[in-house]
């Protein structure tokens, strides 16, 4: 189900800012380039955005705007997490994983000291699929591979990791911000873990 939307014209009286600052904002990446939505009105070509993401973006670059700078804010705003490594005993010290999970993930992916950005990513998906109770062992380990083995592939978009069933076979659908173009009726949703959440929570941690 798509966001609600606001045209540009609305969001620019609503939030009382301009058409240069909306445009800065953009250049600068604070708003991501896939919320400028193009659509055929009466009047030719319109852009809209989504209402809720829009306006609490814009809140936030006003709120911010005087106290830190706009390639600062870019890099709040983003999903870079490159280049980071956290050690193993901080990760369970700070009981981001448990070691008894951490313990489980290693068997299968390799024992690791230090965390890079695609082995923790994987390690709070399979996290989040063992809290769920909802697949088997066999299940979370190859959905965890999978997360790593895309992640360049991830970039900064939003994405929602969706898993189903049809049939008694489970597979696993990645959705832009739960757009899903093709729905299946057959298929069960067994879990759903939003990717762009757990990004924003190793950003955080990366941080310290």
């Amino acid at each position: 189900m798509q966001d609600e939307l606001i045209s540009k014209k609305d969001l620019l009286n609503e939030m009382s800012i301009s058409y240069g600052q909306l445009y800065r904002w953009k250049r600068k990446k604070l708003i991501p380039e896939e919320w400028f939505i193009k659509k055929s009105v009466s009047t030719g070509q319109e852009t809209f955005f989504p209402r809720k993401k829009i306006i609490e973006r814009v809140q936030t670059i006003l709120e911010c705007k005087d106290g830190i700078s706009l390639d600062e804010l870019a890099y709040k705003f983003s999903k870079n997490i490159k280049d980071i490594l956290i050690n193993k005993t901080y990760i369970i010290d700070k009981n981001i994983v448990s070691s008894s999970i951490v313990n489980l993930f290693e068997e299968f992916m390799g024992s690791n000291e230090k965390y890079d950005e695609k082995s923790l990513l994987a390690l709070m998906v399979f996290k989040e699929m063992i809290d769920s109770g909802f697949l088997s062992m066999d299940e979370m380990k190859k959905i965890s591979l999978k997360i790593k083995e895309v992640y360049e592939r991830l970039g900064s978009d939003d994405y929602i990791l969706s898993v189903k069933r049809k049939y008694g076979v489970s597979f696993v659908v990645l959705n832009k911000e739960k757009e899903e173009i093709i729905v299946d009726d057959e298929a069960k949703a067994i879990l759903e873990i939003d990717l762009g959440k757990i990004m924003d929570e190793i950003k955080r941690i990366s941080q310290g």
